[in-house]
């Protein structure tokens, strides 16, 4: 079968066959004379693959949440992944199911915070955030998303403000870190962005995170350059 065909089948049937006998052909196809059809036929295949790869990891999600459900962190990728496959409602409305079923716990807003944010539902997550922060005012997550949802309504000191204090009542979790760098950079602010990125480097080496300093050193060199 040509790489069309392939493209059909794994499109109709999604046998992983299909798509690692078309994959190569595309691949050799894209590298040679430039053709939309060609390139547009092999994003495609790949996206198909991608969205397939994200059910899966759906999938074990769920799985790893059922067999710990103590275990924070499969929820907050479960979250992630649900947006990426465009469905940022099946996560909404799992997590406000478990805040109505828990209102008193924090952690349960943490989730249902991070789920609006997925789905650039900004006033909700604050609205969230700050209803947990009621429950726990020293939780230092609900403060760092509540300085995101501060960000998608546009406050730059606000969500500044909060992701310092994250740091503050948190000093091994460093997301608002760089969530400020990136911010400051938008907000036309590089020297504090590159003040930001040397933090980040900083914070990683004085724990011997070697490998985690490379992508900020790449970021620091480029605000450098600007």
């Amino acid at each position: 079968m040509d790489k069309q065909e392939l493209l059909e089948r794994y499109e109709a049937l999604g046998e992983e066959s299909d798509f690692l006998a078309a994959q190569p052909l595309y691949e050799q196809a894209a590298a040679g004379q430039p053709d939309a059809r060609v390139m547009n036929d092999y994003g495609y295949l790949l996206y198909g693959h991608a969205r397939r790869e994200l059910r899966r990891a759906v999938e074990l999600f769920e799985r790893a949440i059922e067999l710990d459900p103590g275990f924070d962190k499969p929820h907050y990728q479960l979250i992630v992944a649900r947006a990426a496959l465009e469905e940022p409602e099946l996560a909404v409305g799992r997590y406000e199911q478990r805040v109505a079923a828990s209102p008193g716990e924090p952690r349960e807003r943490r989730f249902l915070a991070a789920a609006y944010l997925r789905a650039h539902a900004h006033g909700r997550a604050l609205e969230t955030a700050e209803a947990g922060l009621e429950l726990a005012p020293d939780d230092a997550a609900l403060v760092e998303l509540r300085g995101e949802a501060k960000e998608g309504l546009g406050d730059v000191a606000g969500a500044l403000a909060d992701w310092r204090r994250s740091l503050e009542l948190d000093t091994e979790s460093i997301g608002g870190l760089y969530m400020s760098a990136f911010l400051l950079e938008r907000d036309h602010r590089l020297e504090d962005a590159i003040d930001t990125w040397r933090s980040i480097i900083d914070w990683n080496e004085s724990r011997g995170y070697t490998l985690q300093t490379v992508w900020p050193k790449q970021e620091l060199e480029r605000l450098r350059n600007k």
